[in-house]
């Protein structure tokens, strides 16, 4: 199993939660809530030599460069590094500052350029707008000296206000990871966090291609073609190699 250093303490061992797709059909307007199968498996990075194919080992030699990347982005070590001081247990760090930061590397650029915010999510079953404030109020106190914009939302809380900020009705979930599968762009379905003294947790439902391979792939679990479009406009003149893939397989 891979060693992943933070820069402080011991290396954590790399685990890697490959997740499932969302068992919800594609068309626009369908919200029925996602059921996973199975809970998303963990599997060593690097098992003894014969029991894992060829395209595995090439999938999981790619999870550590992709991390190895992100942790180059001081701002994700940090978070990575203090967040479990909230005591929260179902929580990770996911989104733009993870594959921007590997797209900044693999364009040339800082690892921080043009990153607006790093997204932080969370589940507690406390739905209460005071409970979730008192958490956002801690994490800017934790995070204070940094130079960042820290995003931190409850899952168990968007439902609330989806539909009044994207025009769509979001189901009531159960967990973060439920959250992280319906981001708009699969590249976004990126999350990673600190768990305990020894492990660093991976969860990748869409696998690492595009996040590596500067791609954009529309994710249509919701009717979001607007989001993806404001995104791929900003996007292609940040990242002007990014490849683009139509939310419409046939433009229509």
């Amino acid at each position: 199993m891979s060693l992943i250093s933070l820069g402080t303490g011991a290396p954590l061992r790399l685990r890697i939660h490959a997740g499932l797709r969302p068992t919800v059909k594609e068309e626009a307007g369908d919200q029925r809530p996602l059921k996973p199968k199975r809970v998303p498996k963990t599997v060593p990075l690097f098992p003894e030599a014969g029991t894992v194919s060829t395209a595995e080992a090439r999938s999981e030699r790619l999870a550590r460069q992709v991390v190895q990347l992100i942790l180059m982005n001081r701002i994700n070590v940090e978070i990575l590094e203090r967040f479990n001081r909230m005591g929260i247990h179902d929580w990770w760090l996911t989104a733009g500052g993870l594959y921007q930061t590997v797209w900044n590397l693999r364009s040339g650029r800082p690892s921080w350029q043009s990153i607006k915010d790093y997204d932080v999510v969370y589940f507690s079953e406390d739905i209460t707008w005071e409970a979730e404030d008192q958490v956002i109020r801690d994490c800017e106190a934790l995070f204070s000296d940094l130079n960042a914009v820290i995003k931190v939302r409850n899952q168990s809380r968007v439902h609330l206000w989806y539909e009044n900020k994207f025009g769509v009705a979001y189901p009531e979930l159960h967990n973060a990871t439920e959250g992280i599968m319906r981001f708009p762009m699969r590249a976004e379905a990126i999350a990673i966090k600190r768990t305990g003294d020894e492990f660093l947790d991976l969860f990748i439902p869409f696998g690492l291609d595009d996040v590596w391979n500067l791609i954009m792939t529309p994710n249509r679990t919701l009717p979001l073609a607007h989001v993806y479009a404001d995104k791929a406009e900003r996007f292609q003149k940040e990242w002007p190699t990014l490849t683009i893939h139509p939310w419409a397989d046939d433009e229509r």
